[in-house]
């Protein structure tokens, strides 16, 4: 052992402790559910019956990936109070739109993966096509580089706060654990292990900034020491909004951090999807995304907001390099916390990564084998969902997949370039997600424009826009400026992609007319389905043997009212928090107040909204 592991003996049995117990529960946890049967059902929906909070809790767990602690507080660092802004309009409104507008019809399907949507939304051998292409995209696109993003955070914690400079050492800590008891496991594993890694996460953090409020005396004397810091930025770093013209998240940025995410979310699902599929009604399907941003927010609000004792002891940092502030949170640590609370804050931070990589593992696995590999060979026995031995292929995929992340981590070496590149990528084809559900006339033409052609159009817009003048001029100001033009990127692939998908759209046939009477009366999308509606009224009239609800008026409307109160709800209570961390109480009673309206107004809401779409 080095003489600088030897100093941090007492973190070193803290953070074996966790990792004994995480894989004692993991192995144990199909057992602890009740899931022990070697079927598909149990292994990757856990039976579907687990209720909405245990699957909200573990959406957040998997969302705050390792890389979130060192990306999260090297932007409060650069940014101040107003970081929540980073994350309430990345996720806020979209994952209302979730709860409020799809999750109960996705449940209503009764189907296991996302991919499995578009055997029912297009008909003939394009739907399989379709269905292959999205899977091994979401895989490829969407889960492999996240999980090298968090083992990557992970090695950012590592290597400042114990001298861990092989990654090896890194993989050796997080990977044997999580292959163990998904493979064990499966969905049961990753669930509990969430929840009990979810309580890590909370604890150690806020054991973090209860060591920061002792050592700066309280939340008035924090702010004090912040102001005689920063004497002309103390006003921006502790405000509740964002600051106009500030150089790394100004009022603009928010609002395209706020369109770019949340255009096209709910129409599509991968994760999200697994938690929705696996509660035992539409209802509970609803409550999942709702959860899950309270939690979420918990954990992101307890991990930002310690950065500010590094602003009033550290100034410079408010103007930190991109690459200087990946390391802040490491520093933070050993500035901080005495051996062994050190301990608990990293295996707080493997809790994040674990809980990240078995999510992304057990989908992963399940998605391959159901949505790829049986539609490429459909007389394969052992891919056949009544022989057992398909769970091994399963587990063989999973490791696959463990392995395709582990090799994004050593070729990548900036976590917020790859979330840059991965939303950029999806935000071009977004509006196409939700086109699929509420416009009848999305086929298969326009899903290939819009899936194939939007990062296309993404990737040569990124060759062809650095060649302006006019571009490469904001380049040269600076990261910010960088991050701006990224984002503006993103927006202009979206705009082009958009109308491209929808011009082929109109100048092609829709889909057959039993594919959409029969993907309607199963789904009952809302939206702009009124053609295939009075299509299906006239089967009925010709004495038809099914019969259509009148669906109630305004369901659309209904929704997206619902998901704004809910986000501006949950947004009040964090910015409220936020301005308690600081000793700002006035301002604090009044957003909490706020929140506490807002959060009875979006409970009646809730109920009204989902009672109308039962009826319907």
């Amino acid at each position: 052992m080095t003489p600088l592991l030897e100093n941090h003996l007492p973190d070193l049995l803290v953070i074996g402790a966790y990792l004994a117990t995480t894989l004692v529960v993991g192995l144990w946890a199909h057992r602890l559910w009740d899931t022990g049967h070697e079927d598909e059902e149990s292994y990757y929906l856990a039976g579907r019956r687990v209720p909405a909070w245990m699957n909200g809790v573990s959406y957040a767990a998997t969302a705050i990936n390792a890389d979130v602690a060192p990306l999260y507080c090297g932007m409060a660092a650069v940014i101040g109070l107003p970081v929540a802004w980073f994350y309430l309009s990345r996720f806020g409104l979209a994952w209302m739109i979730v709860a409020m507008l799809f999750a109960a019809r996705w449940r209503q399907l009764n189907i296991r993966t996302g991919p499995e949507f578009y055997a029912l939304r297009f008909g003939g051998r394009g739907a399989k096509f379709v269905r292959v292409y999205t899977a091994l995209f979401a895989v490829a696109v969407s889960m492999v580089p996240w999980i090298g993003a968090g083992l990557l955070g992970t090695h950012k914690i590592m290597q400042p706060v114990l001298g861990v400079e092989s990654k090896w050492v890194t993989l050796a800590c997080v990977v044997p654990m999580v292959a163990g008891y998904v493979w064990v496991s499966g969905f049961a594993g990753v669930l509990i292990t969430d929840v009990f890694q979810s309580a890590v996460i909370i604890v150690a953090s806020a054991c973090l900034l209860i060591a920061v409020m002792v050592q700066a005396g309280g939340a008035e004397p924090l702010a004090e020491s912040i102001r005689a810091a920063h004497p002309t930025e103390h006003a921006e770093i502790l405000s509740t909004l964002p600051t106009p013209g500030h150089e790394i998240l100004g009022p603009l940025l928010v609002v395209a951090w706020l369109i770019i995410p949340t255009i096209g979310r709910g129409g599509s699902v991968d994760l999200d999807g697994q938690r929705i599929f696996s509660c035992p009604t539409p209802r509970e399907a609803a409550k999942v995304t709702i959860w899950g941003q309270l939690a979420m927010f918990v954990m992101l609000l307890l991990i930002t907001l310690p950065v500010l004792g590094m602003l009033a002891k550290e100034p410079d940092l408010y103007h930190a390099t991109r690459s200087d502030r990946e390391q802040i949170y490491g520093r933070m640590l050993t500035a901080y916390l005495p051996p062994g609370a050190l301990g608990l804050v990293v295996a707080g931070a493997l809790a994040s990564v674990m809980s990240t990589i078995s999510g992304y593992l057990n989908y992963g696995s399940q998605t391959i084998v159901n949505d790829v590999l049986r539609q490429l060979f459909p007389n394969a026995a052992i891919l056949d969902a009544r022989n057992p031995r398909v769970l091994w292929v399963g587990r063989m995929v999973t490791l696959v997949i463990l392995l395709a992340g582990v090799w994004v981590m050593y070729a990548s070496d900036s976590l917020f370039q790859i979330a840059m590149v991965i939303s950029g990528m999806f935000a071009a084809s977004a509006a196409y997600y939700w086109a699929q559900w509420w416009w009848w006339r999305a086929n298969l033409a326009s899903w290939i424009a819009a899936m194939i052609g939007g990062p296309v159009i993404y990737f040569v817009l990124g060759s062809l826009l650095p060649q302006s003048s006019w571009w490469q001029a904001q380049l040269a100001t600076g990261e910010a400026a960088a991050d701006a033009m990224a984002m503006l990127h993103a927006v202009i692939a979206m705009a082009i992609t958009t109308l491209l998908w929808a011009v082929v759209a109109l100048l092609t046939k829709p889909e057959s007319d039993e594919t959409l009477t029969s993907f309607y009366l199963r789904a009952r999308p809302m939206g702009m389905w009124g053609p295939v509606r009075q299509m299906i009224r006239d089967q009925q009239a010709a004495g038809a043997s099914f019969e259509l609800p009148t669906p109630p008026t305004g369901l659309l409307r209904g929704g997206l009212l619902a998901a704004i109160v809910g986000a501006a709800w949950i947004a009040a209570g964090v910015l409220g928090l936020s301005q308690l961390a600081v000793g700002h109480w006035l301002a604090a009673g009044g957003l909490l107040l706020a929140a506490a309206a807002g959060g009875l107004a979006f409970y009646k809401l809730f109920d009204w909204h989902m009672n109308r779409l039962e009826i319907d």
